[in-house]
Formats: structure tokens, sequence, C-alpha cells
């Protein structure tokens, strides 16, 4: 039986390539990465886990607005300009740090699996669009064999 519509009868020989990408390929029959071939119907508790990175925006806007606190009030009275200068040098460094580290740390987002009790990451990417069609890859792989009857 050849398949050419896209899609796998369960039981029969043929089988059809969902995503064939980097680091990834997914069939009917499984899915290969860099870690191994993992059969299909031995994957159980197939998850997405989304990681955010937050820690260094966070401490480079807090650094930022406490050096705006604490240059503000003093360079009123007593005249500092160099300090009010400092403070929004320190405002500017805050916004230049979160600017490179979103694009040098974006959200990773990870597919991940139960296989022979052990959980494994198929696949992990920054790249939304490419992490959404593997995503839909497997979920077509998985229910292709899934046993109507359970």
């Amino acid at each position: 039986m050849t398949v050419e519509s896209g899609t796998a009868v369960p039981g029969q020989s043929g089988w059809v390539v969902y995503y064939d990408g980097p680091g990834v390929v997914v069939t009917s029959w499984y899915v290969m990465n860099a870690a191994g071939r993992y059969p299909v119907t031995s994957l159980t508790e197939v998850r997405q886990v989304h990681l955010r990175s937050g820690g260094p925006r966070l401490t480079a806007v807090i650094a930022g607005a406490t050096a705006v606190i604490v240059a503000v009030p003093l360079s009123v009275p007593f005249g500092y300009a160099a300090l009010l200068v400092a403070a929004a040098a320190a405002v500017v460094g805050g916004i230049a740090a979160q600017v490179v580290d979103r694009r040098y740390n974006p959200r990773w987002m990870a597919l991940w699996a139960t296989h022979q009790g052990r959980d494994i990451e198929l696949f992990g990417s920054s790249d939304k669009q490419q992490f959404e069609q593997v995503r839909r890859a497997v979920i077509r792989a998985v229910q292709i064999n899934r046993d109507p009857w359970s």
C-alpha cells in the first residue's frame, strides 16, 4: 500500500513523514532526534514545557529603577548633575540589557514524553513556528497510532 495522502492507516505497512527538519524527524512510526529513535507507540505523557528567561531582565530593571530613585533626590538639592547623568546611564544600560537578553536568551519551548518509564526531550527550540510544526507532527503521529478501542 502506498500512502500519498499524508495519512497512515493503523495496521498497514505504509508510513508517513510528518516533519523532517533540523534536529528531529517525526514519522507515523517513530520520533528521531540526536539522542535516539523512539517508537511512537511507546511514547506516553507527551507534553510541552515552556521555559522563560526573566532573571537578568528583572535585575536590570530593578538596578535602573534603584539608580533613579537614589539619584533624583540627591541631585536636586546638591546640584550633582553627574549623579543624574549616571542614573540616566544606568536606565539606558538597563534597557540595553533587556534588549540583549531578549535577543540571546529567548523563551525555550520543549516537547517531552515518557519512554519506557523515563522522561525524554523529543525536541526543543526557541523558534515558535518550528516548535509548533514539530508539536503538531508528534500529535498526528500519536493519534494515528492510538488504539481506537482503548
